[in-house]
């Protein structure tokens, strides 16, 4: 790696070195860590001090956080300086569900627009309702406690955003996550990363990246030039990307997405974000992308509704669609490996084996197992105008 701690603050000289109690990386509720203790936990790099001080959330970009205990690891002083980085995510970051066992987790992306806390908070569900361990790597937002100008700085995570999306502007996720991917990949340890919305834009860069330092370490030392060597170098890149990588994505809005690792798209087909800048079924055909697999639900919302871009409502589309297709509700190798063999139904109506979807008929059906607290993860205040099934508790 070519980064260094040169300027940047010691609060911690070795992973030992923090007096913070241990984390339970299975409990089901957070312990409350203080915003002081969290931010004690970071070693920033001095260049990024102005933008924290004036975006306090912009000091977790990029590092490792418990969504359970909310405690924060550093990135490259604390996770990436132990003996086993693995071992760290494993039993300390990650946040299993109740009686989960642990058998499974990945690493999580969140959206934009959410401060840390936030973040865990969705996370904590995402790994419930789909029984699986999630670590947050997170991607942090602009927004801040009594801003000065209220009505611009919840746009500035959108003008990021979409700066990102342009490629003209780098971040600390972008880099971590690279570099994370290209170690597991080191060790020939299967490595699973998710993310939604933004943060499928800053996972999408980071591929793209990890591809480039993979190829240059690959070449480097060799006689032969670079571009003599580029079809083989690529093809090793694809080989072992794919038996190593595996991507799961939410409500994305990304296309460069580098041939090699598995991916599953999920989204709601009328999702604003996917259908104006994502990738989607018909874009992958025409590219010719076979090794992209889809989950594309039918909306239960009206077109143009932006809530057809929240996780918490796909999600729960998701874990209907493991059950009723007799998969372990978060088997994404056995979910992957299906959709790969047969498709999803509605696309090839006598392909065999193929997946059904939950239609919008049935996710609007009284009986679908919709959670009752689904209010509490509704962007719209005004949830009972639109939405057209239960459980929605009446006002006494």
């Amino acid at each position: 790696r070519n980064l260094n701690n040169t300027g940047r603050r010691r609060l911690m000289t070795s992973p030992e070195a923090t007096d913070a109690p241990p984390a339970s990386a299975s409990a089901s509720a957070s312990v409350g860590y203080s915003q002081e203790e969290k931010e004690d936990a970071v070693q920033s790099f001095w260049w990024r001090k102005p933008i924290e001080c004036m975006f306090p959330d912009k000091l977790y970009d990029g590092q490792f956080q418990n969504p359970s205990t909310e405690r924060i690891y550093d990135y490259d002083d604390y996770v990436m300086k132990t003996p086993d980085p693995f071992a760290v995510l494993r039993d300390e970051i990650v946040y299993y569900p109740p009686d989960d066992d642990k058998a499974v987790y990945g690493i999580f992306v969140p959206g934009l627009g959410q401060a840390e806390s936030t973040a865990c908070r969705r996370s904590r569900r995402y790994a419930d309702r789909l029984e699986t361990g999630v670590a947050n790597l997170n991607n942090g937002s602009f927004l801040k406690k009594n801003p000065l100008l209220g009505a611009i700085n919840p746009a500035l995570d959108w003008i990021d955003a979409a700066v990102h999306f342009v490629g003209l502007s780098g971040s600390p996720v972008i880099r971590n996550a690279a570099e994370f991917v290209l170690y597991a990949m080191e060790k020939e340890r299967a490595i699973n990363v998710s993310a939604d919305s933004h943060g499928t834009i800053l996972l999408g860069r980071a591929l793209r990246e990890a591809k480039k330092e993979f190829l240059r370490r690959e070449a480097a030392g060799c006689v032969l030039p670079f571009s003599d060597r580029k079809s083989e170098l690529e093809e090793r890149w694809e080989t072992k990307s794919r038996e190593y990588v595996n991507v799961v994505l939410f409500g994305n809005g990304y296309r460069n997405w580098v041939v090699g690792p598995k991916y599953i798209f999920v989204n709601i087909d009328t999702d604003p974000l996917t259908t104006a800048v994502g990738t989607t079924p018909e874009y992958a055909e025409r590219k010719g992308r076979d090794d992209m697999a889809f989950l594309s639900f039918e909306s239960i919302f009206k077109k143009g509704n932006f809530e057809a871009h929240n996780m918490m409502y796909t999600i729960e589309l998701l874990r209907e669609t493991f059950v009723r297709n007799g998969l372990a509700v978060g088997d994404f190798p056995a979910l992957y490996a299906k959709l790969q063999e047969g498709g999803v139904e509605r696309d090839r109506p006598s392909g065999a084996g193929a997946i059904k979807l939950v239609t919008a008929e049935e996710a609007k059906a009284r009986d679908f197992p919709w959670p009752e607290d689904m209010p509490e993860y509704t962007w719209t205040k005004d949830f009972k105008d639109y939405l057209p099934f239960a459980p929605v508790k009446e006002e006494e």
